[in-house]
C-alpha cells in the first residue's frame, strides 16, 4: 500500500506558483495571467495538495531554507518571491510583476543556450514598441 501511495503522489503536477483560488479570492490578477505558462512550475503531487490554494507567501516561508534560491533559480523563478514571502508583502501587482521578470529569465536563459542564433521577441502586450533584439 505505502509504495502504491508514494507512486501516486510522487507524480508531478503543474503547480501553479499563485494558486488559481488565492488570486481569485485576492483579486490581484486576472484569469489570463493566472493561467500564464509563467505562472507554472512542476512539483510533486503530494507537494501540490499541500500547498493547494495558500497564498505563495505563506507556503513559501515553510520551505525557505538555504537551498530554496538555487531551486528557483533553476527553475528559472523569479527569487523576489521569496523577498516577498520574507518581507510578509505582496504588491498589489504582484502577478505580473512576477510574469514579467519569469519571462526576462527564460529570455535570458535562451539567448544563452542558442548562442550565435538570432531571434526577436515580439511582445504583444505593447503594441508601440514590440519588438525586442
Amino acid at each position: 500500500m505505502s509504495d502504491v501511495y508514494y507512486l501516486l503522489t510522487d507524480k508531478p503536477n503543474l503547480h501553479h506558483i499563485f494558486p488559481v483560488n488565492f488570486i481569485k479570492q485576492s483579486g490581484i490578477a486576472s484569469s489570463i495571467e493566472c493561467d500564464s505558462l509563467m505562472n507554472i512550475a512542476y512539483l510533486s503531487q503530494i507537494t501540490n495538495l499541500k500547498i493547494s490554494d495558500q497564498n505563495p507567501l505563506d507556503y513559501l516561508k515553510e520551505y525557505d531554507e538555504p537551498a530554496l534560491e538555487a531551486v528557483l533559480r533553476s527553475h528559472l523563478i523569479p527569487t523576489i518571491i521569496l523577498e516577498w514571502s520574507r518581507a510578509n508583502a505582496l504588491p498589489e501587482n504582484a502577478l505580473a510583476i512576477f510574469i514579467e521578470q519569469r519571462i526576462n529569465l527564460l529570455l535570458e536563459a535562451l539567448r544563452l543556450k542558442l548562442e550565435g542564433i538570432e531571434f526577436n521577441v515580439f511582445d504583444m502586450g505593447d503594441r508601440t514598441n514590440n519588438i525586442y533584439p
